[in-house]
């Protein structure tokens, strides 16, 4: 935030007053986690932190996770959301829910449901610094810039659409 708040100007396709509601959205997302009775607990699974779709080898017969370089205690919500980010926002989403509520139970989905709010807000706003720093490299900054631009309205809008009710409450 500190790098986007020190180079709005940079950002012609964002409204004034919608830095402001960045801030908002950090700061309800923050009084979510800290209200949430499931983030009470110490954080001691044992997890991947490294767990995506590339670090899952799968054949016809069995799979296979690598990349454990990252192995630590942490929070399973933490690797499950990293894993199933992808089909959150989608009509299949349910059956990945159920899933994972009968294998961990409903704690970790409602943390995990957290988790995904968070990485769509990054997605919202991390984007934007990526933005700002282009300037700076040349080579790439068309590219970057286009791409980070699409990310963030692609973003937003799906963010609106799921948590909040109007850019300017």
């Amino acid at each position: 935030m500190k790098i986007i708040d020190a180079d709005r100007e940079s950002l012609p396709f964002v409204e004034e007053e919608t830095f402001e509601m960045f801030h908002k959205m950090t700061d309800q997302l923050e009084k979510e986690v800290q209200q949430a009775n499931h983030f009470q607990r110490p954080a001691d699974d044992v997890v991947h932190n490294d767990l995506s779709q590339q670090n899952i080898l799968v054949n016809e017969e069995k799979f296979c996770m690598i990349d454990w370089d990252d192995l630590t205690i942490g929070d399973a919500a933490a690797d499950y959301a990293a894993l199933l980010w992808p089909w959150f926002y989608r009509e299949e989403w349910p059956i990945w829910e159920g899933k994972v509520r009968d294998l961990a139970g409903i704690e970790v989905v409602d943390r995990m449901k957290l988790y995904f709010k968070a990485k769509l807000l990054d997605d919202v706003i991390d984007v934007l610094a990526d933005y700002i720093e282009a300037e700076k490299f040349p080579e790439v900054k068309e590219r970057t810039q286009q791409r980070a631009k699409a990310t963030h309205l692609r973003a937003l809008e799906l963010y609106m659409a799921h948590y909040e009710t109007s850019l300017y409450d």
